[in-house]
């Protein structure tokens, strides 16, 4: 072989060489950005799911709100009319007690 060859496959290899590594250090840079760049689409993710999650703790609050004061309401109107019903029913309890009072302390 003559040295002109000889030269040319040297020039050859280096200038394969040289490409090897600048394509090693693209691919490198690739998957740095590639890493950057799904850590911020995740980190967005996070967020919008975060910002999502307090929105329906808000509303599920207060629709818990709501079903609470109208369990509350109902509750009072129960009682209202229960407590009526008492009080209807407290007349005769003491007219049936003054007449068992009566009548014991009559018929002494």
């Amino acid at each position: 072989m003559s040295i002109e060859v000889i030269k040319v496959i040297k020039e050859a290899e280096e200038k394969a060489e040289s490409i090897k590594k600048e394509a090693t250090l693209k691919a490198k840079q690739i998957i740095t950005d590639a890493d950057a760049s799904a850590s911020h689409l995740l980190e967005e993710a996070t967020q919008t799911a975060d910002s999502k999650r307090r929105d329906v703790l808000k509303n599920a609050e207060k629709e818990a709100e709501i079903l609470y004061a109208n369990i509350i309401q109902e509750a009072n109107k129960e009682y209202e009319s229960v407590l009526k019903k008492a009080d209807g029913k407290m007349n005769d309890a003491a007219e049936i007690i003054l007449e068992r009072i009566v009548k014991r302390s009559g018929n002494s």
